[in-house]
Parts: structure tokens; C-alpha cells; sequence
């Protein structure tokens, strides 16, 4: 009995996984989220994987949220003795590799959200590519105490 316990188990959590894992033409997005607008606020940011398991590399040129005016993406860097935000006007994802936007890395810069976001709500998501491919998926809207718990750091964005 415990075995089929163990086994159903296993399965939910592979379905689980998958729930928020997008795979087209050897790319496969995951783990996008996207954090809720802080009261009065005019930006906020985003974060995602993105695996290129084909043999050409790929360039994104462009993400679209739903709900969201604008997405622009971002890096930081050292500058000066400062770190620094940049806006990419592309991010190359070379053949058989992985880029992760994340805290303190490349991420996305969100602007003039259209409506409210509500913590666990799913935005549709485009990433479009130099070539015109698009790759299609969804976003989980979560908190800022949801990723200052998950970082352990202070560092946020406006």
C-alpha cells in the first residue's frame, strides 16, 4: 500500500513540476514568476529559466506579459564600485545551455501594469525571438515577502 502511495506521490509531484514548464522547438521555459507591484509603485520585476536544448543558439529580443504596458530586460553589472542595472536589447541563449533570470543576475523590468496583480494569479507570457519564433507560457504572480523569504536577502526593486 505504501508503494502506491509512493508512486501516486511521485506522480503528482512530476505533474506539478511540469505545471509551470514550457517546451517548443528545443526551448523549454520554467519556473516564470513574476512579482506583485508594491503599493505605489510604477515597476516591478520578473524571473524565469530558459534552456535552449537545440544546436544553434537563439536570441530573445523581446517578452510580453499579459496585463503589463511594457517588459524590458536587464542585467546588472559592476560599475564604478556600484552595481548597476542595464536594459539587453537582447539576451543570447547559446546551443545546448541555460540562462537564468534571477535576483541580483538578468531579469525582467515590468512596467505600467494595466490592472491589480493578485499573488498567485498566471499571466500568459511571450518570449519573441530575433528569428520571430515565439514561445508561449505562463507567469505566477508572487509576493515580495514570498522572495525575500525564498532569497534570504533585502535586495528588491521599487
Amino acid at each position: 500500500m505504501l508503494r502506491i502511495f509512493n508512486r501516486a506521490l511521485l506522480a503528482a509531484m512530476a505533474l506539478c513540476a511540469c505545471a509551470f514548464s514550457y517546451a517548443q522547438d528545443g526551448l523549454m521555459l520554467s519556473d516564470a514568476k513574476v512579482r506583485q507591484f508594491l503599493p505605489a509603485a510604477n515597476s516591478s520585476v520578473g524571473y524565469f529559466a530558459l534552456e535552449n536544448h537545440s544546436e544553434r543558439e537563439r536570441i530573445l529580443k523581446a517578452v510580453e506579459l499579459e496585463s503589463l504596458g511594457r517588459v524590458e530586460i536587464h542585467t546588472h553589472e559592476h560599475s564604478d564600485g556600484m552595481m548597476k542595472m542595464r536594459k539587453l536589447d537582447s539576451l543570447t541563449i547559446g546551443a545546448n545551455s541555460r540562462v537564468v533570470l534571477q535576483p541580483g543576475g538578468l531579469h525582467l523590468m515590468l512596467f505600467s501594469p494595466q490592472q491589480a496583480l493578485s499573488v498567485d494569479q498566471t499571466l500568459k507570457m511571450t518570449l519573441i525571438f530575433a528569428d520571430g519564433e515565439r514561445v508561449n507560457g505562463q507567469a505566477r504572480v508572487f509576493s515580495l515577502i514570498e522572495q525575500k523569504r525564498d532569497s534570504g536577502s533585502e535586495h528588491h526593486h521599487n
